[in-house]
């Protein structure tokens, strides 16, 4: 796993995923962050769109996230962005989520910092949703966060 919040550059993810393929080594997840807990100046790349990247420019390696908060983004969204970078990858990615917990990040976005009761809660829910859009035709969710009338699912049933 590695922090790619830490000023790892796409130059830096080609290598890294390059020899991961060439020294037999299984899998490369990343953390999914905007900001980096040292230094708030080193670069930061888009998980998701990382992730995809990589897809395309690898055979073998399994990729995903650990995690990516619900806090960040719509359920709806994230699990498009991961049925989309399985489907480059043929199968080999791990979408990883919780709660979230980088109070600096959420105010610097202007992401909601609720309670660690109320992001449990939204996790909760991102994640019924989630798994019911991977695996079901259609989603209809009414919950306190989010609601989904009739959405359309994403056929990836193979996806964790």
């Amino acid at each position: 796993m590695i922090e790619g919040q830490e000023g790892v550059t796409w130059e830096h993810w080609v290598a890294l995923a390059s020899a991961c393929e060439e020294n037999g080594v299984e899998a490369l997840f990343r953390s999914d962050h905007y900001i980096s807990g040292f230094d708030e100046q080193r670069p930061v790349l888009d998980a998701w769109t990382t992730i995809a990247g990589l897809a395309a420019r690898t055979t073998e390696l399994q990729l995903g996230t650990l995690v990516s908060p619900a806090t960040f983004r719509h359920p709806s969204a994230l699990a498009r962005a991961a049925a989309t970078a399985d489907e480059i990858s043929g199968g080999r990615v791990t979408l990883g989520i919780g709660a979230g917990w980088m109070e600096r990040e959420h105010e610097a976005y202007g992401f909601e910092f609720a309670t660690a009761k109320e992001r449990v809660a939204r996790f909760a829910e991102q994640l019924e949703i989630i798994h019911g859009q991977l695996r079901e035709d259609h989603v209809d969710f009414d919950g306190t966060y989010y609601r989904l009338h009739d959405a359309p699912g994403l056929h990836r049933a193979e996806l964790p």
